[in-house]
């Protein structure tokens, strides 16, 4: 069944309106007809049912069942340092399948100029519409929130941060990940902080310290900041999730 976010659905809609652009989609894309069923969601754990109408020049669907989707006990959000648009957008589009709450671009010592430059607002409400597409194709309830870019110093200094982890590639400066008594953060929140080309700087290792984070290595392999978030993420998930720490 063909899914599709639209915010505005709740408990009390009987019937949806698809705007142009979806009604393009579900007739000359999908080549759908009516009668036809399809999947809509708000992004906030609501799902529905809904028999859709091509009869109109906008594209009606009468409600016929809904659910309602519990979150997962597990929230990560995640604070990734800025790094190229092409390399955000296929993190966030991964992270969406891995079901974390919310993500932050982080302006980090190392970060590049030039890529915190390119990331504008409208780059970022690209990533948001690239979070949503993927929530639709793998099956998500909801939608994680897309934060605008921080500086790292601001997040640690004026922000109380939910069991913050830092993957760090120093393993002088850092514990195994396999070392951590993950059992404490089962149903919890997690502040997972990913760094950027050349890692976190001393001064922010020893700043997220100071300040109660966990800094942890996932091995010997030295990971690209893409592949480090998705992969912290995933192995964070599977080994709390399965009580395997």
């Amino acid at each position: 069944m063909h899914r599709f976010y639209f915010k505005e659905v709740d408990k009390d809609s009987e019937f949806i309106e698809f705007s142009k652009n979806s009604s393009h989609q579900i007739v000359n894309v999908l080549r759908m007809k009516s009668g036809d069923s399809i999947e809509v969601f708000n992004g906030k754990g609501l799902s529905v049912v809904a028999q859709i109408d091509v009869e109109k020049k906008n594209i009606k669907a009468k409600v016929i069942s809904k659910k309602n989707v519990f979150e997962d006990g597990l929230k990560i959000d995640v604070y990734q340092s800025i790094i190229k648009n092409s390399k955000l957008e296929l993190i966030i589009e991964k992270l969406t399948e891995l079901g974390i709450s919310s993500f932050t671009p982080l302006i980090t010592e190392r970060s590049q100029k030039k890529d915190i430059i390119s990331l504008s607002e409208n780059k970022i409400n690209r990533i948001r519409k690239i979070c949503v597409e993927s929530a639709e194709q793998s099956g998500k309830f909801f939608i994680p929130e897309i934060r605008s870019q921080e500086k790292f110093t601001d997040v640690f200094n004026n922000r109380k941060l939910n069991n913050p982890i830092i993957f760090y590639e120093n393993h002088d400066e850092s514990e195994a990940l396999n070392d951590v008594n993950l059992d404490l953060y089962k149903n919890s929140t997690l502040s997972v902080f990913i760094g950027p080309v050349g890692g976190f700087s001393i001064n922010e290792i020893n700043l997220s310290r100071d300040s109660g984070a966990n800094i942890v290595n996932i091995g010997e392999t030295i990971l690209k900041s893409d592949t480090a978030a998705i992969v912290s993420c995933a192995l964070l998930r599977y080994l709390i999730e399965n009580n395997l720490s």
